[in-house]
């Protein structure tokens, strides 16, 4: 396993716990009918994923164009 491939795999396990943090605090409204979440959890776990989405991504087309290569 790469580092970059390594590297993507913490990006997404950090948004799915930022996710699952997002879930179990919940949101509610308050006395005054304003609606409270941590928005915030929700917001960077997206930006997680799509950053270790899209580093997987690239880590898997550079290692199949290597592999097109051939061996050195």
């Amino acid at each position: 396993m790469t580092k970059l491939t390594l590297f993507s795999l913490v990006l997404l396990a950090i948004g799915l716990v930022l996710w699952a943090g997002y879930a179990a605090q919940g949101s509610y409204v308050d006395e005054n009918g304003v609606l409270q979440e941590p928005f915030p959890l929700l917001a960077l776990g997206w930006l997680f994923v799509l950053a270790g989405g899209a580093t997987l991504t690239g880590a898997v087309g550079i290692r199949i164009f290597k592999n097109l290569r051939g061996p050195k």
